[in-house]
């Protein structure tokens, strides 16, 4: 059962010569207790996209067409009164970068508190501290170290806080945008079973956004890959990514690309293959393939716009050549 759907949704940021359009008729879903990944390069709408689930887009964005329904209610209809009720309580957001999210004057405690206080109001002070106190254990920091402030904190340790915060008011869905930036690797892989046992623990659906598909790979039940502002290709993580030993690998020739960036450690040792080309220039109208300019497999008929295509096993691709995009 889907607890996020999201139909046709498109946001636009002003541009000198027009709507610079973010993200453009995306279509996504997020089922209950369902981990899913979000990857693509910089700059292709999925912060974006992310941000206009709960409505927490800059002041100069706004969504233009589509819907954003959350467990039955749709969020693009609501005034700011009734997001306020969905925000922290049924979905919040884990932001990129603890030491700019983290209030640098207010203890960790204090911070993690002041949600349950502003959106939970029914919460006795002595029940909103236990829940606190629980929240840090819960993620690995012990609760006496409730009284320290940021600066005290290794990079992981703050990442950890931000976490207890998204948690605070027991949310259905949690956003967490790529919270292992900027880590070393051994703390990336402790955030990731981090977020993956409280997922199960609390039975939580999480939307995690990351460059790195080794991540999404590690830690998803299902994975959706962007490409200038659109959902080029969809799945089980298994699928997608070519674990499953009886069917798989990316079928649409980005996801292709962007793995063939990444080393792989079980096969023969070879260099790394960069995707050639720029992504397109948003600020300029869109037609056809967006992946075109910089595909071997374009043709002709990609100067029309591909839809996604279900391949098998829920996994679905938008791409002409689907014949032709198999894994090598």
């Amino acid at each position: 059962m889907s607890l996020l759907e999201i139909r046709g949704l498109t946001v636009a940021y002003p541009g000198k010569h027009g709507d610079v359009l973010a993200v453009d008729g995306v279509d996504f879903s997020i089922g209950k207790g369902e981990f899913v990944g979000l990857a693509g390069e910089s700059g292709c709408g999925k912060t974006t996209m992310a941000m206009a689930i709960p409505n927490l887009l800059p002041r100069n964005a706004r969504i233009t067409a589509g819907s954003v329904v959350f467990d039955g209610a749709d969020l693009t209809t609501m005034d700011e009164d009734g997001l306020r009720t969905v925000r922290w309580n049924e979905i919040s957001v884990v932001f990129q970068g603890a030491l700019n999210a983290l209030n640098p004057v207010h203890t960790v405690g204090s911070q993690i508190l002041e949600p349950i206080r502003v959106h939970d109001r029914g919460t006795s002070e002595a029940e909103a501290r236990s829940r606190m106190e629980e929240l840090l254990e819960a993620v690995g920091i012990p609760a006496g170290r409730a009284g320290d402030f940021p600066h005290q904190f290794s990079g992981g340790m703050r990442q950890r806080v931000m976490i207890a915060m998204a948690l605070a008011c027991r949310p259905q869905l949690v956003i967490a945008d790529e919270p292992i930036t900027a880590l070393d690797v051994m703390t990336q892989a402790q955030i990731l079973d981090l977020l993956r046992s409280l997922c199960d623990r609390y039975g939580l659906s999480m939307l995690l956004i990351s460059h790195d598909l080794s991540v999404l790979a590690q830690t998803c039940d299902r994975v959706a890959v962007m490409y200038a502002g659109r959902i080029v290709e969809t799945g089980p993580a298994g699928r997608v990514f070519g674990s499953d030993e009886h069917h798989g690998g990316a079928r649409h020739p980005y996801t292709q690309r962007l793995l063939r960036a990444y080393p792989n450690i079980r096969r023969e040792r070879v260099f790394i293959e960069g995707i050639p080309g720029y992504p397109p220039d948003l600020t300029q109208p869109q037609s056809g393939c967006r992946f075109r300019a910089r595909c071997d497999l374009a043709i002709d008929k990609c100067a029309e716009e591909p839809t996604l295509v279900d391949v098998g096993g829920d996994h679905r691709a938008a791409c002409w050549r689907l014949d032709q995009a198999v894994t090598s």
